[in-house]
């Protein structure tokens, strides 16, 4: 399988590192002064205590903001996504990795893209077990209560990510669009889904190859038509880049 991953931002993770430590240690030398100051020279005490909170107090939240963007890269980078797919899938296929394309949700985790189409792919991480029966999600409580309806729909996300997927390639390509279906991932072996003819597909660290074979026995697209969908993919990715995108949301079950 091919890789693209047109979305890094481990430049701007260090400068944000870098600004959180030179605010800390504004905030200890303040305090460093304060100690040697006589205690008689009381404006420039309150000078450098309030120089104190505030270096530490910035300091600690951007080192905060700092760890919790730093989580939310790491599933942005999908490592764990390509550790799942990519050993299933040949060099015919391509998997682009946290696309941003305009109106298209940031839900969408991936763009596996090959002879079958497209495959618009959103991931969960959820811990413990699901089931799936159609379009319905459930949970395993584990206690009496049994089963529950999940909070959040993948079937309905990755439906709305698709539409959306869709509706950009319409408009983006000047030919007809590839097909593009709809996948749900769950990259984390801590994720155990139980699959009662679901409504769409969904992949798992169990059932990965199977997946790869399922949808590679349907009608293989041209070459051509493939790589301009790619091309067009990375140009809207960095169109996208140039302008501020908004936080991305988290889906809890």
């Amino acid at each position: 399988m091919r890789l693209i991953r047109p979305m890094d931002r481990r430049g701007a993770a260090r400068s944000t590192v870098t600004l959180a430590l030179l605010m800390l240690i504004v905030g200890c030398a303040a305090l460093a002064l304060m100690s040697v100051i006589p205690t008689s020279r009381s404006a420039p005490i309150a000078l450098l205590a309030l120089s104190s909170a505030l270096g530490l107090g910035v300091g600690c939240a951007i080192a905060l903001r700092a760890f919790s963007a730093g989580r939310r890269r790491t599933e942005e980078r999908g490592d764990d996504l390509v550790r799942l797919l990519a050993p299933a899938f040949d060099d015919s296929y391509v998997l682009i990795v946290s696309p941003r394309l305009p109106g298209v949700p940031d839900d969408l985790a991936a763009l596996l893209v090959g002879p079958p189409g497209v495959r618009a792919v959103i991931a969960r991480r959820w811990h413990g077990r699901y089931r799936v029966r159609g379009r319905g999600w459930e949970y395993d409580t584990r206690t009496r209560a049994g089963w529950v309806p999940c909070i959040t729909n993948p079937s309905f996300d990755a439906r709305t990510v698709v539409q959306a997927v869709t509706r950009w390639a319409g408009t983006a390509l000047p030919e007809a669009p590839l097909p593009v279906a709809g996948a749900i991932a769950f990259p984390r072996p801590h994720s155990r889904v139980a699959l009662e003819e679901p409504d769409l597909e969904v992949v798992t660290t169990d059932n990965a190859p199977w997946f790869a074979q399922l949808i590679g026995r349907v009608q293989r697209m041209d070459p051509q038509r493939i790589g301009r969908f790619v091309e067009a993919v990375l140009e809207a990715g960095e169109a996208e880049s140039r302008s501020p995108s908004p936080a991305p949301t988290t889906q809890n079950a």
